[in-house]
């Protein structure tokens, strides 16, 4: 019997002790290849000294300090180094402690933007089916994984409306620029009243929900150019993709659109703080500013010193170690060696994804999601970490692993990770 209520509590858990690198060792002494790194949170590897010291020295200065009267240090240089790094304009850092937060302040942001701007009718959400915003109940609301959705369905809000994702098989945009999944998105908009929507969420690249799916050529393009032509604001959700997790700064730099706002968290501390962040272009952030002047939202650890801090030494490291850079490299590594085994596992059906940012695609078991699962567990206890995920285009059904380990990885760890999971995949059938 234990004290602590873990997430499933029938499970046994081995008890961390330390990480190195790209490597978690527990009080046993086994070593794991950290090929999730985590839950695409670790970006910077394990172990890294000059973040533990930049928390400490904030924490002897100030451990907390309430944002509805004050700024910090730490929260200035976390947003100054954010608005250095981001494309598209992307400059106004609104802090809080994670992804599902980010998702809760952008969708309030989306409406009291319409409500400053004269537009009171707008307020609701579009997202895609086989996405995934967040855990608190408006961002569960907002995504479209039915499997997490499900045993909440009566709490969940009927302002989110949803519509298909990018079909794999689409041949992409036609003379008029659109194709048979962006107009299911031009009629979600027509069916909820184009006066009443307030923007489009959608993730650049597939999650915990269609693993490492990426749109076809064409989709993002064509989804700008209808959220401008109506008036509606586009979010991306770049909690994963952020940061340099698909080779680039950002998710939607793959595709040159621009978002009016991106919601971040995971590897923007690497893991070293809980940590998240909503940031606008110019005109979201001075509708608020000129108008009311009071963004009516808030978070108590929002901003929060400590956290900022080491998102702060986080950032700094991540230029100065050119690892957006090395994602690309590695990306391609990773990438060519899974589809080196393609061939030679039937249970993989494909492989998808940017960077250090790759899904593999399994045939679905009789059970939605328990293949995933299992494949997960045999690697784990073979040392290496995946990070399993459920639901596609089809709802429930879609079983796929992600395998994105920290963007320090290098060439040795890449075929390392490789060897890992081919012997998984032989142990699977």
């Amino acid at each position: 019997m234990t004290d602590v209520f873990y997430r499933a509590p029938a499970n046994p858990y081995p008890t961390i002790d330390h990480g190195e690198g790209v490597y978690l060792f527990d009080k046993d002494g086994h070593r794991y290849l950290d090929g999730a790194s985590g839950a695409l949170v670790a970006n910077l590897g394990h172990g890294r000294r000059e973040i533990a010291q930049a928390m400490a020295a904030q924490a002897e200065r100030v451990a907390f300090a309430h944002t509805m009267r004050f700024t910090s240090e730490a929260q200035e240089e976390l947003a100054r180094r954010i608005a250095a790094l981001l494309p598209f304009g992307l400059r106004h850092t609104y802090p809080v402690s994670g992804g599902s937060e980010a998702t809760e302040t952008a969708v309030k942001l989306a409406r009291q933007y319409f409500l400053e701007t004269g537009e009171p009718k707008r307020f609701k959400v579009l997202t895609r089916w086989a996405s995934y915003h967040g855990n608190s109940l408006g961002a569960l609301s907002a995504s479209g994984h039915i499997g997490r959705r499900r045993p909440y369905e009566p709490l969940l809000s009927p302002a989110f409306v949803h519509f298909a994702p990018p079909g794999p098989a689409c041949p992409g945009p036609g003379p008029d620029g659109e194709c048979s999944c962006t107009r299911a998105l031009r009629a979600a908009i027509e069916q909820a009243g184009p006066d009443t929507v307030a923007a489009i969420l959608m993730e650049p690249v597939g999650g915990s929900a269609n693993s490492g799916l990426v749109p076809h050529p064409g989709y993002m393009q064509a989804v700008g150019r209808i959220a401008r032509a109506y008036g509606i604001l586009l979010i991306a959700d770049e909690v994963m993709t952020g940061f340099g997790r698909t080779g680039l700064t950002l998710g939607m730099e793959h595709f040159e659109v621009a978002p009016d706002m991106i919601t971040a968290a995971k590897g923007l501390s690497g893991g070293y703080a809980p940590l998240g962040a909503v940031v606008t272009a110019d005109r979201v952030y001075e509708a608020i500013r000129s108008g009311s002047g009071r963004f009516a939202h808030g978070f108590t650890y929002g901003g929060h010193p400590v956290a900022c801090a080491a998102g702060a030494k986080a950032l700094e490291i991540l230029e100065r170690e050119r690892l957006i850079e090395n994602a690309a490299a590695m990306g391609e590594l990773l990438r060519a060696g899974l589809e080196d085994l393609l061939p030679r596992h039937e249970v993989m059906r494909e492989v998808r994804g940017l960077g250090l940012m790759q899904a593999v695609v399994l045939e679905t078991d009789q059970r939605p999601g328990a293949r995933a699962a299992r494949l997960s567990d045999i690697a784990f206890d073979a040392g290496l970490i995946v990070y399993a995920g459920s639901g596609g285009p089809e709802g429930l059904l879609g079983d796929h692993v992600l395998l994105a380990p920290p963007l320090i990885v290098r060439a040795e760890e890449v075929s390392e990770l490789l060897d890992r999971f081919d012997r998984a995949l032989s142990a699977l059938h």
